[in-house]
């Protein structure tokens, strides 16, 4: 419990450190192809992070829950990480190209994500 106290005042910015380095690394190792796809690749990779959210939300207020546990829930669907898929990616399929949409994702997950929170 001391430890926890210590390390407590540091997790935001932990967090927020760690994300962003989450995201540049994805980005940076597709940059070029992600700037020739365009706006539908950012359209799609975006609604399936704030349409996750959503429904997870309307979902959950239906079924009769608290806003608490409403809101945790969109933002947990929302921010599936997007950044194994991009691994997976990378170890499983020689085709460069096939990292481009979860590397997308990844960015979109870190946005929608954190202004669901």
């Amino acid at each position: 419990p001391r430890a926890v106290k210590k390390a407590e005042p540091f997790c935001p910015v932990v967090g927020v450190v760690a994300t962003c380095l989450l995201v540049g690394s994805s980005v940076a190792q597709v940059a070029g192809p992600i700037l020739n796809a365009g706006l539908p690749l950012q359209g799609a990779a975006a609604l399936l992070h704030a349409v996750g959210g959503v429904a997870s939300y309307l979902l959950f207020k239906a079924a009769g829950q608290s806003e608490t546990v409403s809101r945790t829930s969109a933002i947990e669907t929302s921010m599936k990480s997007s950044a194994f898929g991009f691994l997976l990616a990378k170890l499983h399929f020689g085709d460069y190209l096939v990292r481009v949409p979860a590397a997308v994702s990844v960015v979109w997950m870190a946005v929608i994500g954190s202004s669901i929170a």
